[in-house]
């Protein structure tokens, strides 16, 4: 999808409806927007406030509005459309391919690492409230870094590291997603997101999955 990069996501509902969203979405200046978001709450209720958050969030890309202006259009729009208890954590990253250039906003989300070839990990946290929790213009902030050959980036939501297994642990707790990111360094980028879930799978067993399941990974070439 992208020259010079290899790019793989899943979503796996925990009802026949969910509340994660994530797409990889060209821009018109030949650079492309890595999005993942989490609405709070599941079900028929959720699904609708993603179906609105991206109708707005493609006509905003679509105009070419720039990353901070585009989180704080959407946090208003999405408190206007959203009931009190309803809100979107999000993460924004724009890529411009043949640099590695990318700038990153996190709307309330969980940190976002990047793997950098000595297997340290970055996170990125830099943004500001999730997206339809005030009606204002929130200052949100983004921040810039180049991605090199063979670094890596991973978004998710909250259902990988809040898995539970039968005796209500969390996955986080016995297998940290950081120890994973910088410890597991297959050849693709399909080969990690299966990998991963695999890993979540083995530890809940049969627990039932109580959250919805999203990941979006990158790595350059």
């Amino acid at each position: 999808m992208i020259k010079g990069y290899d790019i793989a996501g899943i979503n796996i509902p925990s009802k026949s409806v969910g509340g994660d969203y994530y797409d990889c979405i060209p821009l018109p200046d030949g650079r492309f927007a890595m999005v993942i978001a989490d609405v709070a709450g599941k079900g028929v209720p959720a699904a609708l406030l993603v179906s609105s958050f991206h109708a707005y969030l493609t006509a905003y890309l679509e105009a070419g509005l720039p990353l901070v202006d585009l989180a704080r259009r959407l946090n208003r729009v999405i408190s206007r459309a959203s009931t009190e208890d309803k809100f979107i954590t999000g993460f924004f990253a724009f890529l411009d391919p043949s640099s590695g250039g990318l700038e990153t906003l996190s709307a309330g989300h969980n940190p976002v690492f990047v793997r950098h070839t000595d297997g340290t990990l970055q996170e990125l946290i830099l943004g500001g409230i999730p997206l339809g929790m005030i009606d204002m213009d929130f200052p949100y902030q983004s921040e810039t870094l180049t991605l090199g050959k063979g670094e890596r980036l991973l978004l998710y939501t909250d259902g990988i590291p809040e898995a539970t297994d039968n005796r209500q642990r969390l996955y986080e707790e016995d297998f940290p997603l950081k120890e994973f990111m910088s410890g597991h360094v297959p050849p693709g980028a399909e080969t990690f997101i299966a990998d991963l879930i695999a890993d979540v799978k083995k530890f809940t067993g049969p627990a039932p999955q109580n959250d919805d399941i999203t990941a979006l990974y990158l790595m350059k070439h």
